[in-house]
């Protein structure tokens, strides 16, 4: 086989998945309601502001429609700006029917068209997400400050008894009604179900997102249906009492309506802001089976085939698997990474790159004082049959303003998909990677022809050990560090994160599991604290063989009490998934003890626990 070192080139990164049939049937009915709406009058004549640029637009975005529909049917993958171009201009095109030539059924058609364009544009990450999250901000407060100076106005003209005042308050109300409220209402609507759907959050997973959309829905029938009305029929009749001389009192409830009106949806958008920052409620049952659907898929095992296996280096080869049956492989996200069963039963963990959807890359160390497993993945052929399942992420891409990356020998693997998102993106970000050599750096060549000066190499056979300190002493404030590695180098660079990198955030995946940190591997007791919710769960210490009380079945495990299992369930803790064990007969468990096997969110979810006390010793995680 012939050694290549190189770097996955990303014919798709500037590719989209396959659309769904739902999109695409979307499209296809879009389009040809556009045209239908295009050739048919218009149902509120009146309401019209360019009647004669009605029906071109129409005719416009009925085309954009169906190209768009035509494109994403006939090519599988098709060019992603392109494919984002044609989305954009079909939502400004609904946007200008709406608002400029104000035709009532394009408001209904920017609704259609953004989700559309948000499926399209797929999980957005970096500066793509930070700016439509903070355009949605902007809007929502915008909103929410109109709303508020709205009921501010109508109540000072409802306790007023100066009818020319009260008849200037409404015709101020009545500019910003018509001027801002429907622009900013639209605005926050439509940015937030963008950010919910190119995000994980979704429309319906979660109580609170739901609540924000209907809160949202409401206040805009509430308006349309019959709070804009209101207000112009107060303004009239106020405007012509001021000219006629007659007294505020005979505007009747009308005051009172408008301001209790503006006052109920201030209220709901205060109620939404929220819900934005408590997010209470949790999943919805959509959201938990949605939830189940893939923790299922990912404990699923999946035939597949060695499409292909190439050296990258003398002791690193790279198995292209594709999947054996006509099943798609289900979809990862940099930092993810796959079980691979071998033919001899053998189970290993490997982490996944390059961007081709339909197949999974992995690369693999021969490692010759292993267990078995490195060296017969170096003995497979071409056209095995092996079982993969996942894949899992606990060493997932967070959003950060900078990035640090510190790769040790096959460690790489992991950051190669990272890398290339976040230069995709234009993120700011780093990599030092140290090897034994460079001819056995996997894919060290490339990687500095792609990214140039980004990328550090530090073979060891002509480098000094790099000092971890010094490599952190420099990042930007708030830089997330990523190391992989072997042991030692990930216990220096988290040694020297506290006083060389405070204002950094240090994630970590090991090449196997870490043994006690005692030396004399005894338990000890522990202390978790949630730094969101200030909570402290204390693990009481296992009591030796002989002090346990009779029918004890902990076997090694350590002793929750219930109280601690709550307080782990409302923190984001859950117990992993196994078959329900039976006690035997006349035996019953001891009453305020639970033998449960806890799984902590501590080494990857850095934003639930932060700080893990053991004994007398700290530690930061």
């Amino acid at each position: 086989m012939t050694i290549q070192r190189r770097v996955e080139e990303d014919p798709m990164v500037n590719r989209i998945r396959p659309a769904p049939r739902s999109l695409l049937i979307t499209l296809y009915c879009y389009a040809v309601l556009a045209l239908a709406a295009g050739l048919l009058p218009p149902l509120v004549v009146a309401a019209l502001r360019l009647p004669e640029a009605r029906t071109p637009v129409w005719l416009v975005s009925a085309a954009l429609a169906g190209g768009l529909a035509l494109l994403l049917t006939r090519q599988r993958r098709p060019s992603r700006p392109l494919v984002l171009l044609l989305g954009w201009l079909l939502l400004v095109l609904a946007t200008v029917q709406a608002f400029g030539v104000s035709d009532l059924p394009a408001l209904a058609a920017m609704y259609a068209l953004t989700p559309v364009l948000a499926s399209l544009a797929g999980r957005l990450t970096g500066r793509p997400r930070k700016a439509l999250v903070a355009a949605h901000v902007v809007a929502a407060g915008c909103w929410s400050g109109v709303a508020l100076m709205m009921s501010a106005v109508g109540l000072v003209a409802l306790t007023s008894d100066d009818i020319e005042y009260v008849a200037s308050a409404y015709a101020l109300m009545e500019t910003f009604d018509v001027s801002l409220l429907a622009w900013l209402n639209f605005a926050a609507t439509l940015s937030g179900i963008g950010v919910a759907l190119t995000s994980e959050w979704g429309v319906f997973r979660y109580r609170w997102v739901a609540a924000k959309l209907a809160i949202s829905v409401s206040i805009l029938f509430l308006a349309f249906g019959w709070l804009h009305d209101t207000l112009q029929t107060a303004a009239l009749d106020a405007e012509h009492l001021a000219e006629t001389g007659q007294s505020a009192a005979r505007l009747g409830s009308s005051p009172a309506l408008v301001a209790a009106g503006f006052g109920f949806a201030f209220l709901q958008l205060l109620a939404a802001v929220l819900l934005s920052l408590y997010k209470p409620g949790g999943r919805t049952r959509r959201g938990r089976r949605l939830l189940a659907e893939r923790r299922g898929a990912r404990s699923r095992e999946m035939p597949v085939t060695v499409a292909d296996l190439r050296e990258v280096t003398r002791d690193v080869a790279e198995l292209t698997l594709r999947p054996a049956g006509g099943e798609r492989l289900p979809g990862w996200e940099p930092g993810a990474h796959v079980d691979v069963v071998l033919p001899s039963g053998r189970v290993r963990q490997y982490s996944l790159h390059g961007a081709d959807p339909d197949v999974y890359r992995i690369a693999v160390l021969r490692e010759e004082n292993g267990r078995g497993g490195s060296a017969e993945i170096h003995r497979l052929t071409t056209g095995t049959r092996l079982t993969v399942r996942g894949p899992r992420n606990h060493f997932p891409l967070v959003e950060a303003p900078a990035y640090l990356f510190v790769a040790g020998g096959i460690g790489i693997v992991p950051f190669l998909p990272m890398i290339r998102r976040l230069d995709a993106a234009g993120a700011e970000w780093r990599l030092v990677y140290r090897g034994r050599s460079l001819d056995r750096m996997p894919f060290s060549d490339a990687l500095v022809r792609t990214y140039g000066d980004r990328v550090t190499l530090l073979p060891s056979d002509t480098h000094a050990r790099p000092d971890p300190a010094a490599l952190l002493r420099d990042a930007p404030a708030g830089t997330a560090v990523y190391c992989c590695g072997p042991e030692g180098l990930i216990d220096a660079v988290a040694s020297a994160m506290p006083a060389a990198c405070p204002q950094g955030t240090l994630r970590v995946e090991r090449f196997a599991a870490r043994g006690r940190s005692t030396k004399d591997g005894a338990d000890r007791p522990f202390e978790a604290e949630f730094t969101r919710s200030g909570r402290v769960v204390r693990g009481a210490r296992r009591p030796e063989p002989a002090q346990r009380p009779p029918g004890d079945r902990s076997h090694g495990r350590p002793l929750l009490r219930g109280r601690d299992l709550r307080q782990l369930r409302d923190a984001g803790a859950r117990r992993p998934a196994r078959p329900p064990r039976r006690h035997p007969a006349g035996r019953r468990a001891e009453a305020g003890r639970h033998h449960l096997s806890v799984r902590l969110p501590l080494p990857q979810r850095t934003h639930r626990a932060r700080r893990l006390t053991t004994g007398n010793e700290g530690r930061r995680t």
